[in-house]
């Protein structure tokens, strides 16, 4: 607060970006309610209506900018909660198939496919992933086939796949102490992609954080015909 003209004051600072300076805009509050703008803008006008602001806004959340997660694994009929995320379950393909139904009625443009794979199934080289008749080749071809217009993300990625949990390849000297190789890794996870897009998905997803690893998807996505397949690292 401070004096100005007999008045008791209330200042209020505002920080704003104008070409990529930072500035300093000052609104001064009177005691009295009324209110004078330091800089002679008022950008409340910009927000007086609906078409105004519809017009000016600069971020619109609708459902064509969601990307719905789902937990698959392999047989029927089976639904399992999953008990560190209430409300969400690991569905079979049969009971996958309404929730895809959902999503496209309910306009979500998108579907992300986690597996669940046997445990049997899982070796250290993550080699399940990359079998074309596995989970998620399956999955992938089943949704396109029932929904096409429905588009249809996978993770590329070998935990699900490992039997020790890793993401990658590790180094099996004990100098090493673990540690993931990149190249191994990587030369993996573009069979991994490879798989996935041979089945049809429509993105594949690498959640890795293998480097050099978008170029080299990208390159053998090209090789093989799959122009047309799109890459979200997350």
């Amino acid at each position: 607060a401070a004096e100005h003209g007999g008045h008791q004051l209330r200042v209020r600072d505002l920080v704003l970006v104008h070409q990529g300076q930072v500035g300093l805009r000052i609104k001064v509050l009177h005691d009295d309610g009324g209110a004078a703008v330091a800089d002679g803008e008022r950008h409340r006008r910009l927000r007086r209506d609906a078409f105004t602001r519809n017009l000016v806004r600069e971020n619109t959340l609708t459902p064509h900018d969601l990307i719905y997660p789902v937990f698959v694994v392999d047989g029927k009929q089976h639904r399992e909660a999953i008990s560190s995320m209430p409300g969400v379950e690991r569905l079979s393909l049969d009971r996958l198939l309404p929730v895809a139904e959902d999503c496209v009625k309910l306009g979500i443009p998108v579907m992300a496919l986690f597996p669940v794979i046997d445990l049997a199934l899982k070796t250290p080289d993550g080699r399940e992933a990359l079998n074309p008749d596995g989970l998620v080749p399956r999955v992938v071809r089943a949704l396109k086939k029932e929904f096409p217009d429905l588009g249809v993300m996978t993770d590329v990625a070998l935990d699900p796949f490992t039997t020790h949990g890793q993401d990658g390849l590790p180094d099996t000297r004990p100098e090493e102490n673990g540690y993931i190789l990149n190249e191994a890794t990587v030369a993996q996870l573009v069979k991994q992609a490879l798989t996935q897009a041979d089945a049809g998905v429509d993105i594949v997803a690498p959640s890795d954080m293998m480097d050099g690893r978008i170029g080299a998807i990208r390159t053998a996505l090209e090789a093989h015909g799959h122009l047309h397949t799109r890459i979200m690292a997350y």
